[in-house]
């Protein structure tokens, strides 16, 4: 999967297209997103690896992407700054996978607002939004 080679929008996804995972999401989160048919690739991959966080915003944006992430400290600065559409998984690393898996659906709710931050936690989705 590249961060190219998306044209269309993802169902579900609003004028989103797929998913950007920050450098400290774990790999079995990548699984599920592509068991559930969404396109997604590392901040490595795009030749991000050494970038700052708020340039990996800018960037998922660009692409139409949504960000994942596990740092709380940025997750924190996009709720109070938002950029494009951040997913904030806020759940002990080894649960991930299985929490995204179970919040899909309320995640996908809320990404068609123009610009939104998404707290995952164990007990469900928090999204906080400010309009385009």
């Amino acid at each position: 999967m590249t961060p190219h080679g998306t044209t269309q929008p993802r169902p579900g996804w609003g004028a989103l297209r797929a998913v950007l995972l920050d450098h400290n999401v774990p790999a079995s989160v990548r699984g599920i997103l592509i068991s559930q048919s969404h396109e997604c690739w590392t901040a490595a991959e795009a030749g991000l690896a050494e970038v700052q966080d708020d340039n990996l915003s800018v960037y998922a944006d660009s692409k139409r992407a949504a960000l994942i992430t596990f740092d709380r400290e940025f997750s924190q600065r996009r709720r109070e700054n938002p950029i494009g559409h951040h997913i904030w998984l806020s759940c002990p690393e080894h649960k991930a996978s299985l929490v995204l898996l179970e919040h899909l659906a309320k995640i996908l709710e809320p990404l068609h607002r123009g610009h939104v931050t998404i707290r995952v936690t164990e007990d469900g989705v928090t999204p906080w939004s400010r309009p385009v």
